[in-house]
């Protein structure tokens, strides 16, 4: 056996690496091979900035356990039981803040169940189990769920939502805050909706409109995608779209971001990315967004929504942004408790997945395409 600490080893592979130039650069290649592999162990091992809790579509009632639509069991007391156990552990863990990607409570609080104040009460049952998360603040966005049940003033007291009042009165829950140089932008994909919005406002006849062009199922069932393929899919009434102040209000927003040379991550309760979920969930003018998104290609690291319950994932070809869609805490039976952490680091975002929530790595890549490796996606074990 040879001694690998001897000269006389140490001389053989200098003669041998002189002699072949093929083998020098074979060695050559098996150093930055170990080089990057020892960089890499340090980054794992480094702590992150910070980092955030996430859940999305707890859609808790007090019910028995039924299916959706399309026959996906749902678990509507059990999630009140998810929603703690999240709280619990983003304080355990120590996140800097909590996120809540909408549709805290069910809409099936106001059909299903006699008390007119059920939705009410349900939504402060669930904001009390969030409540065991004290370490940061929890930002909430809210979906069709909620608006099922209560109206925006109330979301707006309860969740705590900084709403905006436009000109034309109504009440927009777009807003934003920084974190460690990263900016969280939160839309509203509820702006122009039928639901909760006055019927001779401008928001609601455009809404109405919208869905009259689109949906032939309008004047049968305004929540039927039937007979609609696609992209075309998204036309239906549990869906929304931003309306233009929003927009320029989006564009602004990451305007300033690119002059401070933040990241951004982008939360809303509805799909932003048509590949990166299946079903009739997208924002109506989803278009519209992702071409001020990709505007700002070089600054925007991950979206984030829910909505479409069994989760989603895409990488942007054109941006190279991620649009991730969080699986849905319902839809996990006992004792499956669905939620994430996302680590955030200087040159990606790692997702430690709990319960149905797919963990995943998401890069910077294409925020430093000269500093990082193209990792698109990789599962964490």
């Amino acid at each position: 056996m040879a001694d690998f600490g001897s000269s006389s080893f140490m001389t053989s592979s200098a003669v041998l690496s002189t002699s072949s130039p093929n083998r020098k650069r074979k060695s050559s290649r098996l150093l930055d091979k170990e080089q990057r592999r020892e960089r890499m162990k340090e980054q794992v091992e480094c702590p992150p900035i910070f980092k955030f809790g996430v859940i999305s579509d707890i859609q808790y009632a007090p019910i028995d356990d039924g299916v959706s639509f399309g026959g996906k069991p749902r678990y509507y007391k059990h999630a009140m039981d998810v929603a703690a156990a999240a709280a619990g552990t983003f304080e355990a863990e120590n996140v800097d803040l909590c996120v809540n990607l909408g549709d805290i409570i069910d809409g099936k609080c106001t059909t299903e169940v006699k008390d007119k104040d059920c939705g009410l009460d349900a939504m402060k049952d669930v904001v009390s189990a969030l409540s065991k998360y004290t370490r940061g603040p929890t930002i909430h966005t809210y979906g069709n769920h909620e608006l099922y049940n209560v109206g925006r003033n109330v979301l707006g007291d309860i969740l705590n939502i900084p709403f905006v009042k436009e000109t034309c009165g109504n009440l927009v829950g777009y807003h934003s805050f920084v974190k460690h140089d990263v900016c969280f932008i939160v839309i509203d994909s509820y702006d122009v909706t039928m639901s909760q919005r006055e019927k001779t406002c401008q928001k609601y006849q455009r809404a109405r409109e919208i869905l009259e062009e689109n949906n032939p199922n309008f004047s049968t069932n305004i929540n039927s995608p039937e007979g609609l393929t696609g992209v075309q899919r998204r036309f239906v009434a549990f869906n929304g779209g931003l309306d233009k102040p929003q927009l320029e209000w989006l564009d602004r927003t990451l305007e300033t971001v690119r002059d401070k040379k933040q990241k951004a991550i982008i939360l809303s309760h509805q799909p932003i990315h048509p590949k990166s979920t299946k079903g009739p969930t997208l924002i109506w003018n989803y278009d519209e967004v992702l071409q001020i998104l990709r505007k700002y290609r070089k600054n925007i690291a991950l979206s984030l929504c829910g909505h479409a319950h069994r989760g989603g994932y895409h990488r942007d070809e054109s941006s190279g942004i991620h649009f991730r869609v969080i699986e849905a805490a319902l839809e996990s039976p006992r004792p499956i408790n669905t939620f994430g952490i996302v680590d955030v680091y200087k040159d990606r975002l790692v997702l430690r997945g709990r319960g149905d929530c797919e963990s995943a790595i998401y890069s910077f890549s294409h925020l430093y395409p000269k500093e990082s490796p193209d990792i698109q996606k990789a599962a964490i074990p």
